[in-house]
């Protein structure tokens, strides 16, 4: 039964959805821009850590910063940190292994490239 005082109001929801979509889509790639930079920043730990461990046992330190740049891109890492910005520091009492990376985020209007760092120390054996 039609209330006589109401009257339809068509197209009102359209409009509504209109209005909060972009701030829904701003959400929804923020989350994933998030999600993408956390995923970057675990593999920087993973390899940093190999890296140390790597040369905790007595690698030299070429031979380390080569193995963390092959496991990163055999995890997909892109782009690749240069040999500049992996700094392996060997002492006879650690195994010090930092990772910089400047990476660049999905979508193009969230943001310039962000800067990740990753750094594992470890005792040598």
């Amino acid at each position: 039964m039609k209330l006589p005082h109401v009257r339809p109001r068509r197209g009102q929801a359209l409009v509504e959805f209109a209005m909060v979509l972009p701030l829904l889509l701003a959400l929804v790639t923020g989350i994933v821009d998030v999600g993408f930079l956390y995923h970057h920043q675990l593999l920087l730990t993973d390899a940093a850590r190999e890296g140390a461990r790597l040369g905790s046992l007595g690698q030299a330190a070429d031979e380390v910063r080569t193995t963390v740049r092959n496991r990163l891109a055999a995890q997909g890492y892109s782009p690749l940190p240069t040999d500049a910005e992996v700094a392996v520091n060997l002492t006879l009492a650690t195994s010090q292994v930092v990772i910089r990376s400047q990476v660049p985020v999905l979508f193009a209007f969230s943001g310039p490239p962000v800067p990740l760092r990753a750094a594992t120390e470890m005792r040598r054996e």
